[in-house]
């Protein structure tokens, strides 16, 4: 799935230049989000201090020359909520599109690559065509959902620990007790913890998905062949069959009904863990409301990049099954040749 698309002079050039700008993309955004956390801070502060006009040139000002530094990213800049979205907006929306474009590249050499294989193979593998059209195709929606949300996740880490570190290295915790960068210690023990008791509840469903797939693809043959063959269509072989696929799907449903209350209840924890944690020292008029509004915005960018398989588990179980049966269909074709 590699080889055909990253080590073919085909599409070599293209894969590794358009993966090259793709990251570039995703980092510039994420420099934006970086600005992003900044005006976070200045807009609650001047709802804090009631400066109205402030408040609007924050909202709704827009400045050519200070969108100019914006764009090359200017540190000590303040850009507007109107200039950050005129900015984001069409690059985030490129960047989308291009994704879908690369990764049904990578499909398109993946098809190819598989077919070819295939045409030339002299052994009748179960299900080839449904590993090329169906598995190839979900590998190539999947891959486009997880693509850029992974590198993406990684850039958020690098931007914004160093941020969140600073803003709560000096923070109360409890008392008055100071624990530098404690909101970092937080997040790396909640998304290191959460991931491990995602993988140890999950760890049984990318199998289930490829047992699903197996059942289905059994009944769904039966039903091709009835399309010719009136006796093919006898529900005492229908029947059964389907009630292989009805087991397999409520085992499916059991287990992710288990993960669901899981993953529900850690988003909904997580998501006010660093509001409980700072709301003493607010109370306290230690901080401003802006910059508890810029740490709990770091926060959440933080443990959402940590927790990022948390997240997608479901979607990541989907493309373990995928990635196992073309797999299995490589593994047919390679005996075939040996064969022949």
């Amino acid at each position: 799935m590699l080889k055909s698309f990253f080590w073919t002079r085909q599409n070599a050039f293209y894969a590794w230049v358009m993966l090259s700008l793709l990251l570039g993309i995703a980092w510039y955004t994420v420099e934006i989000l970086v600005f992003y956390n900044a005006w976070n801070k200045e807009i609650y502060d001047a709802i804090q201090s009631l400066q109205e006009e402030r408040f609007w040139t924050l909202f709704l000002g827009f400045d050519l020359s200070r969108i100019t530094e914006f764009v090359m990213l200017k540190e000590d800049t303040m850009p507007s909520f109107l200039e950050i979205i005129t900015l984001y907006t069409p690059i985030a929306v490129y960047a989308t599109w291009q994704t879908q474009r690369y990764c049904f590249k990578w499909r398109e050499a993946n098809t190819h690559h598989y077919a070819r294989r295939w045409e030339k193979s002299p052994a009748k593998i179960e299900g080839g065509s449904q590993r090329i059209q169906e598995d190839l195709m979900i590998f190539g929606k999947t891959l486009q959902s997880l693509f850029s949300g992974f590198f993406s996740a990684i850039l958020v880490l690098f931007a914004f620990l160093p941020i969140l570190w600073e803003l709560s290295e000096g923070l109360p915790v409890w008392n008055g007790k100071i624990i530098p960068g404690f909101l970092v210690w937080v997040a790396l023990g909640v998304s290191i913890g959460g991931t491990l008791i995602s993988l140890i509840l999950g760890w049984k469903l990318p199998k289930l998905e490829y047992n699903n797939q197996v059942v289905e693809a059994k009944f769904r043959k039966q039903l091709v062949f009835s399309e010719d063959d009136f006796k093919a269509r006898a529900t005492d072989v229908l029947f059964p069959m389907f009630s292989a696929v009805k087991r397999n799907y409520y085992r499916l449903f059991n287990w992710y009904m288990g993960f669901g209350v899981w993953q529900t209840a850690f988003g909904l924890a997580v998501g006010n863990l660093a509001l409980v944690v700072l709301a003493p020292a607010y109370f306290d008029q230690l901080i401003t409301l802006g910059v508890l509004f810029q740490v709990l915005n770091a926060f959440g960018r933080v443990e959402s990049s940590m927790g990022y398989f948390i997240d997608r588990w479901t979607t990541i179980v989907d493309f373990l099954s995928v990635i196992r049966r073309i797999r299995e269909f490589n593994k047919a074709l390679d005996e075939a040749e040996q064969k022949g």
